[in-house]
């Protein structure tokens, strides 16, 4: 009897093994499955992001980037102790923007100075200061402009030397 007891729980305890093999099998591949998931949707931009994408690369393609260079800019800071330096390149829509541009650019080098001369030495130390100087320019020369959207007038304000002593 001690035998067919045996024999009997022999069966039983490979089946308990191949059990666990089969579940730990499903569980690596639902953890596979999900991981790979997870990577393809954070890695993978939206649709309609993708297809803005496509068109503004298409669009660039057709007419390549026009750029506007401003004589350089030397400026004393807010507080009064500290000089700015800096070059500046604008990149704008199209040629009607560019000479739009060149027609007003007393005004154009009157407002950036106002902006360059309101600043902290603190303020443009960082590159986040940095970019808020390019976006309250961009912002500026728009409205001087009087273009309703970055695509109708200046897109990008370019740094091409930057300097504060």
């Amino acid at each position: 009897m001690a035998k067919e007891e045996a024999a009997a729980e022999q069966p039983k305890s490979g089946g308990k093994k191949k059990l666990i093999i089969i579940i730990l099998a499903v569980v690596l591949l639902v953890v596979l499955a999900g991981g790979g998931a997870a990577v393809y949707l954070l890695s993978s931009k939206p649709a309609a992001e993708q297809q803005e994408g496509h068109e503004q690369a298409a669009a660039e393609d057709e007419h390549p980037p026009v750029y506007e260079k401003l004589e350089s800019f030397t400026v004393n800071l807010a507080d009064g102790e500290t000089y700015l330096q800096v070059e500046i390149q604008l990149q704008v829509a199209d040629a009607k923007v560019q000479e739009k541009l060149k027609q007003r650019m007393p005004e154009v080098r009157n407002d950036i100075i106002r902006i360059l001369s309101s600043k902290q030495p603190e303020e443009l130390a960082t590159l986040e200061g940095k970019d808020a100087l390019a976006a309250s320019i961009l912002g500026k020369l728009n409205e001087l402009l009087g273009a309703k959207k970055e695509a109708e007038g200046v897109k990008k304000v370019l740094f091409n030397a930057f300097i504060i002593q």
